[in-house]
This record gives structure tokens, C-alpha cells and sequence, in this order.
């Protein structure tokens, strides 16, 4: 298959590429960091800078893209904002090439009050709205950790009263990040939860650990949106054993790869089920150390 993917000059992005090539798959790499397009070409069969997803270029530029591929596997949340609010522009054919879930469940989980709001009115354990610090203040929209704020004093936690985003409550605990597979019918197919160990941005060691618990969570997040697909969900697990999400991405995680290794391959998963094919993996227990390794090329004076 002639698989696209956004992000593809991103350091994570390299175990991916390697992963899909090895299963016999041709990948097509975006990226809108110029500087860094001899790294996507270097990994990728072909490679493209893309304009920024909140420009105006960047929809026919995807929609042009689309032709060249059989299945678009986006990385980036602006990517699914601009997706879904554009989806009625986007051809039937080419749309049918986004392996994402419908537009509405997208904008709900890209927007973190809309996606707080969501969760409460289901009944879900969302980390609850703080009346004092500590606290995390988290801007409506953004990924990675970009304007995520600390509040831990009085002073911080006023600053931060009506600006446009959530404050939670900070809860202690082990932090998950679980893979969850869906089948187009938004039927949970598989989990593979990650005890994240340490992060930078992305995992940099992380557990493979099986969980009922979290399989359970997962299979209520589908049951209220209807995801189709892969998605990802960061929970804390507090001393008491009580499990509160605090984000969750309807694409593809950065660190997807930590699952695959484990045998719960999300991005085989989604080829298949985009496919029509039956899929089937389970996790098993394992530990993942991500390293970076280096490129270099001369530069003329």
C-alpha cells in the first residue's frame, strides 16, 4: 500500500517509516518543518514539505496529495481540525483515503473544553475542574504539552481564571497512554495500554502493560464516540487506584510503536480494518527504550 503520514520528519516519526516499510508498504511523508526535509527524505520513498494545517494552502494541498496515495494516516491535531471543518470541500473519493473518524468526533476531542464538557455529561472520569491550585491550566486547543501551565499558588490560579482552555485539577499518580484499536463499526477490537516511565514530549522509556481496567475505559470512550480506527488516551492512576483522563488524541499516538513491538501493532491495525480485512493482536508485557541515533551532511562554505 501507498501510505501517507504527516509528521514524517519528526525524530519518532524514523521507527515508523522503518516499521511500514518492513511490512512491504510504500510510505509517502508530509512535514511543514523545511529544515528538517533531508530527514524525511532520507526515511521516506517520497517526501513533501506541507504548508502549516491552520493555512489556507494546506487543504488543497492535501487534497491534491490524496491521489497520489491509497491511505492517509494523519499525526497532527491541527491535521484533524482542519480535516474535519473541511470535510464537506474535501472529494468523496480522496476523504475516503483519511483514516480518521467522523468529523464531529474529531473537533469533541480536539478541543479540550469541548472534550471536558463531553466527558462529564457521559459520566466519564475526566480529571475534574479545579477550584484552587495545585491545578493545570490547558488551552483549548494544542498538543504536546504547548501551554500547558502548572498553577501552584493562589496568585497563578487567579492569572489563569477566563482564559480560553480547562483547569484541572492535578492529580499524582502513574500516567497511561493507551493505544486503542476500533473497526470502522466503532467496535473496541483491542488495547495496549504504556505506563509512561520518563517523556520528553514523546515517550523515552515506556511499559507495555496489559489492563482490564483501562480495556474497559476504552471500550466506554468508543461507546460515546464511535471512534474508528486508532486512537490514543493519556489517563493518571492515583494512589488509590482510581483512573482520571486527562487528554485523548482520535489518531494515531507518536509512540504507537512501543504497541506494535508488544504485538498490538495499531498501524497494521488500521490498514487492515480500513481494508474490510478481519484484525486481531493482544499486548503482552514488555519494556521499550527509545533512542535517538544521528544524520549528517557536509555543508559548502
Amino acid at each position: 500500500m501507498r501510505i501517507m503520514i504527516s509528521a514524517a520528519a519528526s525524530p519518532a516519526a524514523i521507527s515508523i517509516h522503518r516499521h511500514l516499510r518492513a511490512l512491504g508498504h510504500t510510505v509517502i511523508g508530509l512535514d511543514a518543518a523545511a529544515e528538517a526535509e533531508p530527514l524525511g527524505r532520507a526515511f521516506c520513498d517520497r517526501f513533501y514539505i506541507s504548508p502549516l494545517a491552520d493555512s489556507p494552502e494546506y487543504l488543497p494541498f492535501l487534497i491534491e496529495r490524496l491521489n497520489e496515495v491509497d491511505i492517509f494516516l494523519p499525526f497532527i491535531d491541527e491535521e484533524l481540525i482542519a480535516i474535519a471543518q473541511g470535510w464537506d470541500s474535501i472529494p468523496r473519493d480522496q476523504a475516503a483515503r483519511i483514516a480518521v473518524s467522523a468529523p464531529d468526533v474529531l473537533l469533541d476531542c480536539t478541543d479540550k473544553c469541548r472534550f471536558q464538557r463531553a466527558c462529564e455529561d457521559a459520566g466519564l472520569p475526566i480529571a475534574p475542574i479545579a477550584a484552587e491550585p495545585p491545578a493545570f491550566f490547558k488551552p483549548r486547543l494544542g498538543r504536546g504539552g504547548k501551554g500547558v501551565l502548572a498553577l501552584n499558588d493562589n496568585r497563578m490560579f487567579e492569572a489563569m481564571q477566563g482564559r480560553d482552555g480547562v483547569v484541572q485539577r492535578a492529580i499524582r499518580g502513574d500516567e497511561f497512554t493507551v493505544d486503542a484499536v476500533f473497526d470502522k463499526s466503532g467496535r473496541l477490537i483491542a488495547t495496549s495500554p504504556r505506563r509512561r516511565i520518563r517523556a520528553a514530549g514523546v515517550s523515552t522509556i515506556g511499559e507495555v502493560l496489559p489492563d482490564r481496567a483501562l480495556h474497559e475505559l476504552a471500550r466506554r470512550l468508543g461507546e460515546r464516540w464511535r471512534f474508528r480506527y486508532a486512537v490514543n488516551f493519556q489517563i493518571i492512576r492515583d494512589p488509590e487506584g482510581r483512573d482520571w483522563i486527562i487528554e485523548l488524541n482520535p489518531r494515531l499516538s507518536g509512540s504507537g510503536i512501543f504497541s506494535a513491538m508488544a504485538g498490538c501493532d495499531p498501524f497494521a491495525a488500521t490498514l487492515a480494518l480500513w481494508k474490510g480485512d478481519t484484525w486481531s493482536g493482544a499486548a503482552r508485557r514488555m519494556l521499550v527504550w527509545r533512542y535517538w541515533n544521528e544524520m549528517s551532511q557536509d555543508v559548502q562554505p
